[in-house]
C-alpha cells in the first residue's frame, strides 16, 4: 500500500500552515510513485494563490520515511526506473523552488529518498534519536551526490553517499544538515514556536528569499546575484505602489 499523505490546515495568527503528514500501514512511509506524485501536488500547490504560508512536513510510524518504495522496482523496465528517478528529483527541485518555507518535522529515521526530502526542506527539527542515511551505495546505486556537495562538502558527502553510514540527528546538526535537535517530547513545541516565528514573517519577504536562495544553489555566482536584483527589484516595486505585502505582514523596509 502507497505511504498516503494527509494535509490539513492550522492557523497561526491568521497565517494559514499546510501540514501534511505522511503515513502507511507498515510505518516506513515508502515514497512509492504515487506518494512522490502527491508531495509534488502538494509543493507545486504552496505556490498558488492561498497556497499556505508554510509546509510543515511530518510523518507517523518507525520512519520519518524509509526512501524509495523498492517493492515497485520489481515490475520495472528500465525506462520505467528512469522515469520514477526523475520524478523524485523533480520532487526535490520542486522544494528548494518553492516561494514559501518547507520545514520537516523529523522524529524518527529518515532513510535514502526519506532523508533527500529533509535535506531539501528549509529547515529540520528533529528527534534526537533519529537517523539519517543514504545507504543506496549498499544496492549498486547511489544518493543524493549531486546536491550533498554544495551543502556539506565533498568530503563529508563523499561520507554520507560512498559509505552509506547511518549518522546521528546530533552529528547532521554538527554539520549543518540539521537546524534544531531535541527530545522527541519536544517536537511538537519547537514545530509549533517555529510556526509563530514563521507567522510574522510577510509572504512577499519568503518569495525573495527563497528565490535567493535557489540562485545560490543552482546557479553560477553572476547568474545568481541577478536573479537576486530582480526578486528584491520586484518586491521593491510591490511596495512602492502600495500594494500588499504577499502573504500580510510588514512591507518590505529599505535599510542602509
Amino acid at each position: 500500500m502507497s505511504t498516503e499523505v494527509q494535509i490539513e490546515r492550522r492557523e497561526v495568527n491568521e497565517r494559514s500552515f499546510v501540514i501534511a503528514t505522511l503515513s502507511s500501514s507498515n510505518g516506513v512511509n515508502a515514497l512509492s510513485s504515487e506518494t512522490v506524485a502527491s508531495l509534488r501536488r502538494t509543493v507545486h500547490d504552496m505556490g498558488a494563490e492561498g497556497g499556505g504560508h508554510a509546509l510543515i512536513l511530518r510523518a507517523e510510524g518507525r520512519c520519518f520515511s524509509a526512501g524509495a518504495d523498492v517493492k515497485e522496482f520489481r515490475g520495472f523496465s528500465a525506462d520505467d526506473f528512469r522515469q520514477s528517478m526523475r520524478n523524485i528529483a523533480d520532487l526535490f527541485l520542486e522544494m528548494l523552488e518553492c516561494p514559501r518555507p518547507i520545514v520537516s518535522v523529523v522524529h524518527a529515521d529518515a532513510i535514502g529518498g526519506g532523508a533527500a526530502v529533509a535535506f531539501c526542506s528549509d529547515y529540520i527539527i528533529a528527534a534526537e534519536t533519529a537517523k539519517f542515511s543514504l545507504p543506496e551505495v549498499h544496492r549498486g546505486l547511489a544518493g543524493l551526490g549531486y546536491l550533498l556537495p554544495r551543502l556539506i562538502g565533498r568530503h563529508r558527502a563523499g561520507e554520507m553517499t560512498l559509505l552509506g553510514r547511518s549518522f546521528a540527528a546530533s552529528r547532521m546538526h554538527e554539520w549543518g544538515l540539521v537546524n534544531e535537535v531535541c527530545a522527541g517530547s519536544e517536537l511538537d513545541e519547537r514545530d509549533h514556536a517555529l510556526r509563530a516565528e514563521l507567522a510574522v514573517i510577510a509572504g512577499s519577504g519568503f518569495e525573495v528569499a527563497k528565490r535567493s536562495l535557489s540562485c545560490g544553489m543552482q546557479m553560477p555566482l553572476r547568474e545568481g546575484v541577478q536573479a537576486h536584483i530582480d526578486a528584491q527589484a520586484a518586491a521593491f516595486e510591490r511596495f512602492r505602489q502600495g500594494g500588499p505585502a504577499s502573504g500580510g505582514g510588514a512591507a518590505p523596509q529599505l535599510v542602509s
